[in-house]
């Protein structure tokens, strides 16, 4: 009993001394001085978080040709600017967010699930500069943006073109479509 009591008091002596290291402002937030251990929690818990309400998810969009065209389309106008694409880099600021938004061919992306992937683009991840698209977005559009992001690894020359003229600013990417209202 005596060691639950002193393991207790250990962890309320922990969190006090976290609370006044915040509350004091030690904890430097500034984009230009990352901090790899905040980073590492945040991504842990990041990580549990979407695995807790994501995995169960399966994409209904099948990669058809017209259903990877207008992913094109929704990659070019909601994720090129960070996250680039294959031979097409980021607009500058991405590469000064902190973290660091990852390349969407990376392995460890490519290997998330459909459910992971749908739930990241409808809510977004706190602290990280990725905005939540569900609001914005219906469930459909961003279920085909899903399906693009398992192609954007082979993409064709004409879809890397499109996505270089769109990073560009030289050719409108254009929102064409409507979007839907919030309906989760």
């Amino acid at each position: 009993m005596r060691f639950f009591f002193g393991f207790l008091s250990a962890i309320v002596v922990t969190i006090m001394a976290c609370l006044i290291v915040i509350w004091v402002g030690l904890i430097n937030v500034a984009a230009t001085h990352p901090s790899p251990i905040l980073e590492r929690v945040l991504a842990f818990a990041a990580a549990r978080s979407i695995a807790r309400h994501a995995d169960a998810m399966t994409n209904p969009v099948a990669a058809e040709p017209q259903v990877l065209d207008v992913g094109l389309r929704h990659y070019a106008d909601m994720c090129l600017m960070c996250h680039g694409a294959p031979e097409v880099e980021p607009h500058a600021f991405a590469r000064h967010l902190s973290p660091t938004p990852p390349p969407l061919t990376a392995a460890s992306v490519q290997a998330s699930s459909d459910g992971a992937l749908f739930w990241i683009i409808a809510n977004g991840i706190m602290t990280t500069g990725m905005p939540a698209f569900g609001p914005t977005h219906s469930d459909e559009e961003l279920w085909t943006l899903v399906t693009f992001l398992r192609h954007l690894p082979q993409l064709s020359p004409g879809e890397r073109e499109h996505l270089l003229t769109a990073q560009s600013g030289s050719h409108q990417a254009g929102h064409t479509h409507e979007h839907a209202e919030h309906k989760h």
